[in-house]
């Protein structure tokens, strides 16, 4: 493989709103309030990378670090993320009457969630800035990844919560370490303080949203990668991912062109969005043809993972559902409960509200024409079950016990003795 040494060739930042550039360095958002984008040296990249050796290494900035910002790949922070499994769904397709559907299983991830991939390269370009502490503000899967990998790289790790969120959501990141700071108000007022910190004690900020650190949420677009490489290179019709902030369904979208700049892949994927229907404000900016995105004042869903009333990467996952030709539905808690038992008990895979939302919306989505029986269609699993443990009281409770003999037993399961 040509280009294998320590060159990057990220160049700068550009805005997804006016075009604006800038340095590599900078955090937040463009002057305009547009969100930041890496952009690449495509025309070195073409000549240097190779399809043959694309995907191969013992850690994920390894596999692909020619498209990430990260300069040095042999002192990755790792704890094995990324290369997770992109299962055929047989049972499931039945049921839906589809030709092709697989799932692309996420939760296989260290921490449990697509987050590690971000998590990953943050932490990595912090270790190589000489960073020591990190922040967040979070109050479930990006809180404990940056946990996690903190741990690994060494670095302190504060995150700002919403005093109202829950203990039990918390309480992987306080394992890993993580100095928990409850706030008053809500996770934007939270969200809010990441600036202040940084321009007070110079802490990146680490939310895994591109509204607050434009490099690290480079590294969602690996699952991209891996879902077209799974598909011996070839890219699917159609991918149905959850939205919460935006960032992981423009992310995707980034890494399926990325693939097909490189003459890797051939077409593109159309992008579907789906959001809890009490907190859909990029489904309404869509249905509506809105030229901007209304921030939903009381966002209601179990899906606490994508309760995010005003999605800071809005304006460009938007974009990414028009660009590619796709759409975007909103599916009420009843019916992504109910999908999350049915993917778990057809195909063994144990989601969380927040990744099974995208499963849920596969009727409507059928019923509307967004997808076709034929397609070969991707549902991204963002994270495992038990993330959300308050959700699963609504699925199943403890029978009542019986007698330890095998004829209550057999009485139990409608045997006869």
């Amino acid at each position: 493989m040509r280009g294998d040494g320590d060159r990057m060739y990220a160049e700068r930042l550009r805005c997804t709103k006016c075009g604006r550039e800038y340095d590599l360095k900078r955090l937040f958002t463009c002057d305009c309030g547009g969100v930041l984008t890496v952009e690449y040296d495509f025309g070195s990249l073409m000549k240097d990378v190779e399809k043959r050796g694309f995907g191969k290494g013992p850690t994920l900035i390894s596999r692909y670090h020619w498209l990430l910002p990260v300069s040095n790949p042999k002192k990755a922070q790792s704890l094995g993320e990324g290369g997770t499994p992109l299962l055929k769904c047989r049972r499931l397709s039945e049921r839906m009457g589809l030709k092709e559907l697989y799932i692309k299983d996420d939760s296989r991830n260290p921490s449990g969630s697509f987050k590690d991939r971000a998590i990953s390269v943050g932490t990595s370009i912090a270790v190589e800035e000489k960073v020591n502490t990190v922040i967040t503000a979070s109050t479930g899967n990006a809180a404990t990844a940056l946990s996690a990998y903190s741990a690994r790289a060494g670095l302190r790790c504060i995150v700002l919560i919403p005093a109202t969120a829950s203990a039990a959501k918390l309480a992987q990141a306080a394992t890993y370490g993580a100095q928990i700071v409850p706030v008053k108000g809500t996770v934007g007022d939270a969200l809010n303080l990441l600036r202040s910190a940084y321009e007070r004690w110079g802490w990146p900020p680490m939310p895994t949203s591109a509204a607050y650190n434009p490099r690290q949420t480079e590294g969602a677009k690996t699952c991209a990668y891996e879902i077209c490489e799974q598909l011996d290179w070839k890219a699917p019709n159609c991918v149905v991912v959850s939205v919460g902030g935006g960032d992981n369904l423009f992310a995707l979208w980034k890494g399926f062109n990325d693939l097909r700049r490189l003459g890797f892949t051939r077409g593109l994927p159309r992008m579907i969005g789906v959001q809890a229907s009490g907190c859909a404000p990029i489904v309404e900016a869509y249905k509506k043809n809105l030229s901007r995105i209304n921030a939903v004042s009381d966002p209601q869903t179990v899906a606490s993972g994508i309760r995010v009333g005003y999605p800071p990467t809005g304006y460009p996952a938007l974009q990414a559902i028009k660009e590619s030709k796709g759409g975007a539905v909103s599916v009420d808690d009843e019916r992504t409960l109910k999908y999350q038992r049915i993917l778990a008990q057809s195909e063994g895979v144990f989601g969380e509200p927040s990744g099974t939302i995208a499963v849920a919306a596969l009727e409507q989505l059928k019923e509307d024409e967004l997808i076709n029986p034929d397609d070969i269609i991707v549902c991204d699993n963002t994270g495992y079950g038990l993330k959300e443990f308050e959700a699963l009281t609504k699925l199943w409770e403890m029978p009542e016990a019986v007698e330890p003999t095998i004829e209550a037993v057999a009485r139990r399961l409608g045997k006869a003795v």
